[in-house]
């Protein structure tokens, strides 16, 4: 019988993946009372469960409690091994303190285990200590097991997500055409109330609504959400959808886009729109504008369309950063999109105020010349790569 035993901690990543590669007929998970606080066995059993691996009834959870107690953690790591001496033990040294990693390490050593590490920069290769040879992970880990791990949830029904998704792939042409044309302008001439009523449910077009000077946006608009044209001006009935599109939502369909059709080429997976990740039980909720998962870590991108005149100081940078220290995690990375001229000097470049916070935030920029370089080589994936991940030059 194969035993694989983890230490858990707050990446549990290097976990969920040495479990996802042996397959263990028994799970053994070693929980310090600060982990059982933030109950993170159960969330991490969430996680495999999530990952089609459920180990509900073939787990064992072995509580201890002062995690710098060296005799505490080796009476712990006994009470553990005694429940399945026979067993064939594979040890996950990654988890835990260093005063368990050094326990266990000793311990488990002394009886003949396999002991294994990993290194959170590189998840998905597993280090086997004692022979120094590397095994590579296959399994590719999902944004819903990534969140599950931590305690959270995806609120928004899967088939409002995929719905949206369908959407943004027919849309995707008419944003492209706005980003080459009008980021940073309001393509609807609708006051506030129409706007916001419009948003819930749906706008009938008047002459002056929407006009459209360039050809090809217009003839884009008008056959892709049945438009009639007027001059130049398109009336007809546009529904809450179309609404959301053209007052902003354009740039998370265009960015979204981008992503899906280039996932494979830029090693990234997963790529979402829309979700609205929230702890279990919790009322609050933030949305991902777009999502998706790189290097076993969570990406998320928040688009703001306009001239953002109400956000001089960038507020928007908060909210990224407030969303993603909720995870408590170190591999969460983002981004904001912005066509708002804020965040920029007079020369053009970022202002360095801007540039300090993203860079303590671990955020990057991607601005209206950004934008429009992506929307004018749609087919370049070296470039979106490059405007991504590339050195952060632009943060």
């Amino acid at each position: 019988m194969k035993v694989l035993c983890c230490l858990l901690s707050d990446q549990h990543v290097p976990n969920l993946l040495s479990i996802h590669h042996f397959q263990p007929d028994r799970l053994v998970l070693i929980e310090s009372e600060r982990m059982r606080r933030r109950n993170a066995a159960q969330n991490f059993l969430d996680a495999l469960k999530c990952g089609k691996l459920d180990y509900t009834e073939r787990c064992d959870v072995v509580p201890h409690g002062d995690v710098s107690d060296f005799a505490s953690i080796a009476e712990s790591l006994r009470n553990a091994f005694g429940k399945h001496p026979t067993g064939d033990w594979i040890v996950n040294l990654t988890g835990g303190t260093k005063p368990m990693s050094i326990v266990a390490y000793e311990f488990f050593k002394a009886v003949g285990a396999r002991l294994i590490y990993i290194d959170a920069e590189k998840p998905n290769r597993i280090l086997d200590v004692e022979t120094n040879t590397t095994e590579i992970v296959d399994h590719r880990l999902s944004i819903e097991e990534f969140l599950r791990g931590y305690g959270f949830e995806q609120h928004k029904d899967p088939e409002k997500i995929l719905r949206s998704e369908e959407r943004a792939r027919k849309w995707f042409p008419v944003a492209l055409a706005i980003a080459l044309t009008s980021p940073g302008t309001a393509l609807l001439k609708v006051d506030a109330h129409r706007r916001s009523k419009g948003r819930k449910q749906g706008l009938e077009l008047r002459p002056g609504d929407l006009p459209v000077s360039d050809l090809h946006l217009g003839n884009t608009l008008w056959r892709t959400f049945n438009l009639k044209v007027e001059g130049t001006n398109l009336t007809g009935r546009l529904d809450r959808y179309g609404v959301q599109f053209l007052t902003g939502g354009w740039l998370e369909v265009l960015l979204w886009g981008l992503l899906d059709r280039h996932k494979d080429r830029i090693g990234i997976w997963d790529v979402r729109l829309g979700i609205v990740p929230a702890a279990k039980g919790s009322k609050a909720e933030n949305d991902f504008d777009v999502a998706f998962m790189r290097e076993y870590a969570l990406h998320m991108i928040e688009c703001k369309t306009g001239s953002q005149e109400h956000d001089p100081d960038v507020a928007a940078l908060y909210k990224i950063e407030a969303i993603t220290r909720q995870f408590r995690a170190l591999r969460v990375r983002s981004f904001l999109a912005t066509t708002s001229t804020n965040l920029l000097d007079p020369g053009g470049n970022i202002k360095p105020s801007v540039r300090d916070r993203a860079s303590l935030y671990n955020c990057r920029f991607l601005t209206t010349p950004d934008i429009q370089k992506l929307a004018g080589a749609p087919d370049d994936h070296e470039l979106l790569q490059r405007l991504l991940f590339g050195k952060p030059g632009n943060v």
